[in-house]
This record gives structure tokens, C-alpha cells and sequence, in this order.
């Protein structure tokens, strides 16, 4: 915690919590009610984190006069133990009022970012232990944490500090476990209506040279590395130089050939190429003619199948052809005999007749 010897509570005549919290560097803490660190339930789990706890405590609630207490050692432990005790008071409802009233007078600072126009900020601990980090802003507009603007000291001859960060008395040598990582944004969902609303996108910040954007690539770093410093020195023209390259490359078989310097004989080189592949292309050609051509003999019939085919197909017509006119032979024969039994009995019928006539 920010304490020096200098600022030692030796000589004074006010209670120790409204001297702590008068310290220059201490605007951000709020005066803890004498009730709150009397009760022992609040306490719980504090007697390990100090030494000393039970003279500490006294001292606190000013059971103690100030020159009992001249050991230093014994001050700055009570200012732990108080910064602990602050830390679970602000998350309660009094504690939340207290700290509400100084967030609207502003005491905590404004938020630094251009964009915010003086939003006002929240102290806020990155830890919840003590002596892990010292205290942060928190911006509820932009909801980003900031350093706190120091403090200077009351002369420049306080050097000597015990605090966590070793800064002169400044808000920025006090504690985060003080304030913990839970209160700003509890204080807010209390406080809904001291939301403020977000920045736009539009409201960023656009860096511009002569009035033109700048480009991200621009701010990108160059890879520089020895390969690309190697490929950038001109090679020498003696004997063990290194050939140059071509701009131009062409593609074949799968890989990428050069060009090499001779007008004529990378000219007489790329036409081999291009008669290697013109020829290697026909003969594939005339592979997949041959290929399909085979095929369609393989599956159009023979002429010799054909013509068994039309026989056969003949064959059949003229058997057909035959039970036809077979059956159309054996009606007419039924007919026939069926005709002649009803005339033979139209005979027999009528010589009847005439043989009664005549008797």
C-alpha cells in the first residue's frame, strides 16, 4: 500500500481512516464505516493475509493512540489489512453509495482516449492479491483499462516507500487487490442508468499523411532475411558467377524450365520442346483412335449374324403363317359337317310327310 515514513500517523488528531484516506495518492479510497470492520463475519480469511492482525486492527479503530504506534512495520500492515477490508466494502450496498457519490464528482479520474470527451472512470485491480499489480482506470465508454495519471509527491525527496510499486505516495503505487477485479463492473450493473454508450466505429482514430489515409500494408513490417538480401546483390560475370534468370519461364511436363541467355539456342530449344509434345500428342491421338475404333467393331454385329437373324425372323413368319390357315381349315370342315347333319334331317322330316299323305 502507498505509505511512507514521512506521512507516519505520528502527531495527528483525527481517526486513523479519515487520515489514510487524506494521503495524497488515497482520493480513490472511500472512509470503510466503523461497524462494517467491527463485525467479525466481515473479517473472515483476513488474520492469515497480515501479520500482526489483532494490533493491526486496533489500530484502525483507533484503540490505540498514534505514538503507540510509532513502528512503521506495524502501519504499513495496517494499511494492508485496510485495503483488503476496502476491497469487500465497496461491493456492498453502502459501499457501492459511497463510491457512487465520488464516480459523479469525478475523483477517480476521466478516461484518457481522445474519442471518450472526459467519460469518467472506475478504479479497478488487474488481481485480486495483494502485491500482484498495482491499480487500473477502467473506461465503462471505450472498456478499455488504463494506467492512472501519477500523483507527484509532496517533495522530492520521498523516495523511500514500502508501498507495493515503490511510487511516491501517487495513485499509481496503491494496491489493485484494494479495489479488486469484481467492483467496476458490479458498480455498473447497480448503476445502469450511469451506462454510458459505446463509441462508433466511426469515431476511430484514421492516421493520414497530406491528408490521405494510410495504408495498412505500410505500417507492416519488411521482411528482410538472408535469403531475400542474397537474391538482391547483382552477381559478378567471372567464370564462377551466377547465371541470371530470365523474367519469363514456360511450363512443361509439370515443371518450370528457364530460358537460358543465347537468342538461338533457347529458341532452337523450346521448338524441340513443342515438336517433343506436338509429337507426343498425336501419337496419343492416334492411341485413342484406334482405341474407339476397336471398340465400335466390338459391339456392331457381323453381317453373317445379321442374315441368320432375317432367316430366323423368315422362319418364323412362315410358321405362323401356316397355323393360321390350319386353323381357318378345320372351321370351315366343322362348318361343313354341321350344315350337312341339318339337311339330311330336313330330308327325312319332309319324306315323312309324304308317306302319311299318301296313307
Amino acid at each position: 500500500m502507498a505509505y511512507n515514513e514521512d506521512s507516519s500517523a505520528s502527531g495527528h488528531d483525527e481517526p486513523w481512516i479519515q487520515w489514510f484516506c487524506g494521503l495524497k495518492g488515497h482520493e480513490m479510497f472511500c472512509e470503510v464505516e466503523r461497524s462494517y470492520i467491527e463485525d467479525g463475519f466481515n473479517l473472515y480469511g483476513l488474520r492469515a493475509c497480515v501479520s500482526n492482525f489483532s494490533d493491526c486492527l486496533d489500530l484502525i479503530l483507533d484503540r490505540i493512540g498514534p505514538d503507540d504506534s510509532d513502528d512503521s512495520h506495524l502501519t504499513q500492515s495496517a494499511c494492508t489489512l485496510y485495503g483488503l477490508i476496502h476491497a469487500r466494502y465497496i461491493i456492498t450496498a453502502h459501499g457501492l453509495d459511497a463510491m457512487y457519490n465520488k464516480y459523479a464528482a469525478k475523483e477517480f479520474g476521466t478516461c484518457p482516449l481522445v474519442q471518450c470527451a472526459g467519460q469518467p472512470v472506475l478504479p479497478v485491480g488487474l488481481k485480486d492479491e495483494m502485491g500482484a499489480d498495482t491499480v487500473k482506470i477502467y473506461c465503462p465508454k471505450c472498456q478499455c483499462v488504463y494506467h492512472p495519471p501519477p500523483v507527484r509527491s509532496r517533495s522530492s525527496s520521498h523516495h523511500n516507500n514500502t508501498g507495493a510499486a515503490g511510487v511516491d505516495g501517487a495513485a499509481s503505487g496503491v494496491d489493485g487487490a484494494a479495489f479488486g477485479t469484481t467492483f467496476p463492473h458490479l458498480f455498473l450493473m447497480t448503476f445502469s442508468n450511469l451506462v454510458p454508450d459505446r463509441l462508433p466505429a466511426a469515431s476511430a482514430y484514421v492516421p493520414r499523411v497530406f491528408g490521405f489515409r494510410v495504408h495498412v500494408s505500410a505500417r507492416q513490417k519488411a521482411n528482410v532475411g538472408p535469403a531475400s538480401a542474397t537474391s538482391s546483390t547483382k552477381p559478378s560475370d567471372g567464370p564462377g558467377a551466377i547465371p541470371k534468370r530470365l523474367p519469363f519461364t514456360r511450363r512443361s511436363g509439370g515443371s518450370f524450365e528457364m530460358a537460358k541467355e543465347g537468342g538461338s539456342s533457347a529458341v532452337k530449344g523450346e521448338d524441340d520442346t513443342i515438336a517433343k509434345e506436338g509429337a507426343g500428342t498425336s501419337q496419343s491421338n492416334d492411341a485413342t483412335n484406334d482405341s474407339t475404333s476397336k471398340s465400335i467393331k466390338e459391339l456392331a454385329p457381323s453381317s453373317s449374324q445379321v442374315r441368320v437373324g432375317e432367316d430366323d425372323e423368315g422362319s418364323r413368319k412362315s410358321k405362323s403363317g401356316k397355323r393360321r390357315a390350319g386353323t381357318d381349315g378345320d372351321a370351315s370342315s366343322k362348318g361343313n359337317g354341321i350344315g350337312g347333319a341339318e339337311g339330311n334331317n330336313n330330308l327325312s322330316k319332309r319324306r315323312r310327310k309324304t308317306e302319311n299323305g299318301n296313307t
